[in-house]
């Protein structure tokens, strides 16, 4: 696998949210749904169902920490197809599984585009979200809960 691909898969998972936590808050005010892969990075608009803002160091973190889990399996598979005598197939369905991954990726990036919040605007900060810090400023508590998409 080309370690360029690495990361455009990453980005595809974190964005896809098949494994991540969901934070709802509970209070006395309307509050966003907030959405981790681990670290949060994506949280809903309160003025629509379809648009979403994005933290870009959270995004970056997750991505990271997903490129070094494929890292991890792709030198694992490596290993194992080395290990192997008759691993024909296996390079086959190899190859073939991080074909349908990109695809996969290039999908929810796009998903993800249009639901792109209204970008870069003044007032509002992209790099950090410090959720329990904005949750306790406005007498809310956030819980979160395992999301899973595989299962």
């Amino acid at each position: 696998m080309k370690y360029a691909i690495v990361p455009f898969i990453a980005l595809g998972i974190t964005l896809s949210m098949i494994l991540g936590i969901e934070y709802n808050c509970d209070g006395t005010e309307a509050f966003p749904t907030y959405y981790g892969s681990p670290f949060v990075f994506k949280k809903e608009s309160l003025g629509s169902s379809m648009e979403y803002f994005f933290s870009i160091s959270g995004l970056v973190l997750n991505v990271l920490i997903w490129s070094f889990i494929l890292f991890l399996f792709h030198h694992l598979i490596s290993r194992l197809i080395k290990n192997i005598s008759e691993s024909k197939i296996i390079i086959v369905a190899y190859k073939v599984m991080i074909v349908v991954l990109i695809v996969f990726s290039g999908l929810n990036i796009l998903i993800t585009q249009v639901m792109i919040g209204r970008g870069f605007e003044k007032g509002l900060n992209y790099w950090y979200w410090d959720m329990n810090k904005e949750a306790k400023d406005w007498g809310m508590t956030c819980s979160g809960k395992w999301k899973s998409d595989i299962f």
